[in-house]
């Protein structure tokens, strides 16, 4: 019923809409076209709808911000993150622990995300939603690498013991 009464309403007013339309549009248009940056900013937007089209009909790979963990830990995670002292448990052999790997490599993966879907809040995002979470995991007393306070103490991961069978 409301798409009759949309078409009816723009019957009566389409000539007047026109009209307007017509007087106004070139103004409005002209105004659009003198906003500083927008050349800048329709190359980005286009290129953006190029590289998703690229990514999704065509199963092109995505053009990452950073090539895997290591240089997304060395590039961005490590200056996000400083060393605050003594209670901060880390170890320079972090990437040897299976479950900080793990978890940072999850960050990367998250950040690449972010980072495609909105270049422009994803460092905010990614701080404030992920790295905040995960970043205290990983540096505080419960700290897969809290024995490598001289040196690299490699973890050990849960045991498991094999599922016997019938038991799923």
């Amino acid at each position: 019923m409301s798409h009759l009464f949309d078409k009816k309403i723009v019957e009566a007013f389409g000539e007047t809409l026109a009209a307007v339309a017509k007087e106004s549009l070139p103004a409005a248009v002209e105004d659009v076209l003198a906003t500083p940056g927008l050349t800048d900013h329709l190359a980005r937007t286009v290129e953006r709808e190029v590289q998703r089209f690229a990514e999704t009909e065509l199963g092109v790979p995505p053009i990452l911000r950073f090539t895997d963990e290591f240089a997304f830990f060395d590039d961005y995670l490590r200056l996000a993150y400083e060393s605050t002292g003594m209670s901060q448990k880390w170890c320079s052999r972090w990437w040897a622990h299976r479950s900080v790997r793990f978890r940072i490599r999850s960050m990367w993966l998250a950040y690449e995300s972010l980072a495609r879907r909105d270049p422009a809040t994803c460092d905010e995002v990614f701080l404030r939603t992920i790295g905040d979470h995960h970043m205290p995991l990983l540096t505080g007393e419960r700290s897969p690498m809290v024995a490598c306070t001289s040196g690299h103490q490699p973890g050990k991961p849960l045991k498991s013991d094999p599922i016997e069978e019938g038991t799923l």
